[in-house]
């Protein structure tokens, strides 16, 4: 009666809807009120990282831990030099907990790559003046192609 149940519950299955929802959320936070909330990244770090340690132990835990270190170690000049925000930061650690590292890799340079793109369209549209490109969108697009098996 319920044999896709193992199917739909699985830690990957979820893993997946899980990271989806944090990628959309904050983008749409950070488009609508130009933050990215630790209400919503917080507890997204804290599942993916329950479910690391479900799939993989200890060493699911010391891979999101080296991942999510990684993040902020490269992130912090780009913070303290006002490009990027905290809550960004925290949302590209929390999306690195869902994620094998070779993807994770992918995805961090990919949502840099997007959001070079979109600033260099935002500068050609508004003529050089002052401009915003809301990070957490790119973040989003580049875990949609994460999930529709781009990388």
């Amino acid at each position: 009666m319920f044999e896709g149940a193992d199917a739909i519950l699985n830690p990957v299955t979820c893993g997946n809807a899980v990271l989806g929802c944090l990628a959309a959320v904050s983008a749409a936070t950070d488009l609508c009120c130009g933050k990215v909330y630790n209400i919503v990244t917080v507890p997204g770090l804290c599942l993916g990282v329950l479910l690391a340690v479900h799939r993989s132990g200890a060493v699911g835990f010391l891979d999101i831990l080296c991942a999510a270190g990684f993040t902020v170690l490269m992130l912090i000049p780009f913070y303290r030099a006002g490009g990027l925000g905290a809550g960004d930061i925290k949302l590209l650690a929390a999306v690195s907990a869902f994620m094998p590292g070779k993807s994770y890799l992918c995805c961090f340079a990919g949502a840099f790559f997007i959001g070079a793109a979109a600033g260099v369209v935002r500068l050609f549209m508004t003529h050089g003046r002052e401009h915003t490109v809301h990070f957490a969108v790119p973040v989003a697009l580049s875990v949609l192609l994460y999930l529709t098996g781009v990388y």
